[in-house]
């Protein structure tokens, strides 16, 4: 039975039967092996040569063009950016600058003449307030009326400062970033609003639209869906009519406070 070595392009002949035909047989195979070691080795060379210099062409090509570009176009539309930009940044300022200081002298205006007044009153009602809740104490029944129709101004005037300081704010931070739109940036109202609602956009972006709710997610939802239902909003109205004002309400109000003296620096409540 012969040797299947007669089919390999190069590859040496089997010998006669003999201790020297055998020793040539393995050293011509040997040189055989570095042969084709070499030849693929040169093959594999001239590849990555092809490779390289067409890489290179690619290159040089890409190269040539974005030069082209720098040196013809982009110079140009730099300076046709800036001067446009520059221009547009100047009409702006002649067309909303005086309006800008106009909701500027109004917020001076109110911030000066009206909002201490209403800081007085409030205050007035607060101490007021006081007085009745130890009047209260004693279970006269006027002094819980009148304490409520207090509560109801004091928060009739939280409110509008609230919205008032809240608008005026508004329109100058508006007008601010149409006449500067590096405010964006440098105020940082888009980070903020980012941070503001990172809850959506881990939901948005981490495709959590149907994971699981945290701990204070699943309370909240919990807390305002079973609001609006029939039978949780007639045990409510229930309760407010008996006992008055629950845990959650309180709460509720004290965290509205809170948000409002944050806001304006008005204390609130007793």
């Amino acid at each position: 039975m012969g040797l299947p070595f007669g089919n390999i392009p190069g590859f040496p002949d089997p010998p006669d039967i003999g201790i020297l035909s055998i020793l040539e047989w393995i050293l011509s195979i040997l040189q055989w092996v570095v042969s084709v070691l070499i030849a693929v080795l040169q093959y594999v060379i001239a590849l990555i040569n092809v490779l390289v210099n067409a890489l290179l062409s690619v290159f040089k090509a890409i190269g040539k063009f974005l030069l082209h570009i720098w040196t013809k176009y982009l110079p140009n539309a730099i300076k046709w950016l800036a001067c446009n930009y520059q221009k547009a940044r100047d009409w702006l300022k002649r067309t909303f600058g005086p309006i800008l200081k106009w909701f500027q002298k109004v917020k001076k205006w109110y911030d000066t003449h009206i909002l201490p007044q209403q800081l007085r009153l409030l205050r007035f009602l607060q101490a007021v307030r006081r007085v009745l809740g130890i009047l209260r104490i004693f279970h006269i029944k006027w002094a819980a009326a009148l304490d409520n129709v207090l509560v109801d101004i004091q928060q009739r005037i939280e409110k509008s400062i609230a919205i008032t300081r809240g608008i005026l704010n508004q329109i100058i931070n508006t007008l601010a970033i149409v006449l500067d739109p590096t405010l964006l940036i440098f105020r940082d109202i888009l980070g903020g609003s980012l941070l503001k609602n990172l809850g959506a956009l881990r939901r948005v972006f981490a495709f959590y639209h149907h994971g699981p709710f945290t701990t204070q997610e699943q309370t909240y939802v919990d807390n305002n869906v079973g609001r609006y239902q029939a039978s949780t909003a007639g045990n409510h109205i229930s309760t407010l009519a008996s006992t008055g004002l629950t845990d959650y309400d309180q709460s509720e109000i004290t965290s509205a406070r809170a948000g409002i003296t944050g806001v304006t620096g008005i204390p609130t409540g007793l």
